[in-house]
């Protein structure tokens, strides 16, 4: 038999009144029924509680996997180089900037430098303008000046030494020449006019001339006598040989080839 608690609890169900009731429209009412403790509950709070883990089985290392940790290693290595430059480019940069104030005064003394420079040779042209005779201004290149100019055959003599006499013998060519104006020589010969002669109880027991070659180039300088001179040419189709004369032979710094008094 129910009690009152229990008719207050469970309410009773309403019975439809017509069959408008019954539309499939409109919810049925629910069927309202005691929810049991023990299907709500768990069977075992723990049990429930506990989490569930899954742990995947272990698999042997492949190729493709040294070859994925490879990989990773080269690029580790390649960003440390690339952080490498950057911090040498910053240290460089900071270094640059220190030095930066002496370059810059450097650079605008040089510039002031070079417009006084650019300001005088203005100047210069104008006056040079009014001034028709005036002097060459660029730098050119002087040779030694020349007093006298020899061109000597084969068989010509050089005057100039008063115990020997000087000819022009040969113009000779190199089989193997080692440039342009060492390819063609001339070949001075030189003797004593006056014979030189050993006696011994006024009989002449030996008598010389003590013959001398001497090869000249293109550039060569030779002394004859007092005077200096400088291999103009040497000419193989004209066989001949051109000397000049040098005018301030105090000036001629140039090593000698030969010398004849």
């Amino acid at each position: 038999m129910m009690s009152a608690n229990q008719a207050d609890r469970y309410p009773a169900r309403r019975q439809p009144r017509h069959d408008d009731d019954l539309l499939l429209d409109r919810p049925a009412p629910q069927d309202l029924r005691p929810i049991r403790e023990a299907e709500s509950a768990p069977a075992n709070v723990h049990d429930a509680a506990r989490p569930i883990i899954f742990q995947p089985a272990p698999r042997p290392r492949s190729a493709l996997d040294t070859v994925s940790r490879g990989i990773g290693l080269l690029l580790r290595l390649t960003m440390l180089l690339i952080l490498g430059a950057v911090l040498w480019g910053v240290v460089s940069f900071v270094g640059a900037g220190m030095r930066a104030p002496a370059a810059i005064g450097e650079g605008i003394g040089n510039a002031i430098e070079r417009g006084a420079g650019v300001a005088a040779a203005a100047a210069q042209r104008v006056t040079d303008t009014f001034d028709p005779a005036h002097p060459p201004r660029q730098a050119l290149a002087q040779d030694a000046e020349i007093d006298e100019l020899l061109r000597l055959n084969i068989g010509g003599e050089i005057q100039g030494s008063t115990t020997r006499s000087i000819t022009l013998a040969s113009i000779q060519r190199r089989a193997e020449p080692t440039g342009q104006d060492s390819a063609i020589y001339a070949v001075l010969h030189s003797e004593l006019r006056q014979p030189q002669e050993t006696k011994v109880l006024g009989v002449t027991v030996r008598s010389t001339r003590d013959p001398q070659d001497h090869y000249l180039y293109k550039g060569e300088t030779v002394r004859i006598g007092a005077r200096l001179y400088k291999v103009n040419w040497v000419s193989m189709e004209r066989q001949q040989l051109a000397l000049v004369a040098y005018r301030e032979q105090d000036r001629v710094a140039a090593p000698l080839k030969a010398q004849v008094d």
